[in-house]
C-alpha cells in the first residue's frame, strides 16, 4: 500500500475516532439525563418498563460504540506497525473497498466470511 493511501486511511480514522469520541460522551451524557428523568418520576409498569428498554438500547449503542473504538485504535496502532491493510488470518491484503467501507477491520472478506460461517 502506498504512504499516500495509509496517510488517506489514517486520516479516514482519526475522524471516524473524534466521532466515536463524541458519540459515547453524548450517550453518557443522555444516560445520565434519562437516570436524573426517571428518578422524579413515579409511573407504572409500562413506564418502568418503557424506561428498562429506553436503556438498554442505550447501552448497547454504548457498548458497540466502545467496540468500534478499540477497533479504530487498533487499526491506528496497525499503520503504525506498517501492517494495516493486512488480513491476520491469511496474510494477504486486503481489498481496497472493504477498507473503504470499514477501515478498521481485520480480515479480507473471505476470511471473514468463513469467521461468520463457524459462528
Amino acid at each position: 500500500m502506498t504512504e499516500e493511501k495509509i496517510k488517506y486511511y489514517k486520516e479516514l480514522l482519526l475522524k471516524e475516532k473524534a466521532s466515536m469520541a463524541q458519540s459515547l460522551s453524548d450517550d453518557d451524557n443522555a444516560a445520565r439525563s434519562m437516570m436524573e428523568q426517571d428518578a422524579n418520576v413515579v409511573g407504572d409498569s409500562a413506564d418502568e418498563a418503557s424506561v428498562n428498554i429506553s436503556q438498554n438500547i442505550l447501552n448497547l449503542t454504548n457498548n458497540k460504540n466502545k467496540e468500534t473504538m478499540v477497533a479504530i485504535e487498533a487499526a491506528l496502532r496497525r499503520i503504525e506497525e506498517k501492517t494495516f491493510g493486512v488480513c491476520v488470518h491469511c496474510g494477504k491484503d486486503i481489498n481496497p473497498e472493504r477498507l473503504e467501507a470499514l477501515p478498521w477491520t481485520t480480515m479480507c472478506i473471505k476470511c471473514k466470511s468463513a469467521s461468520e460461517k463457524r459462528r
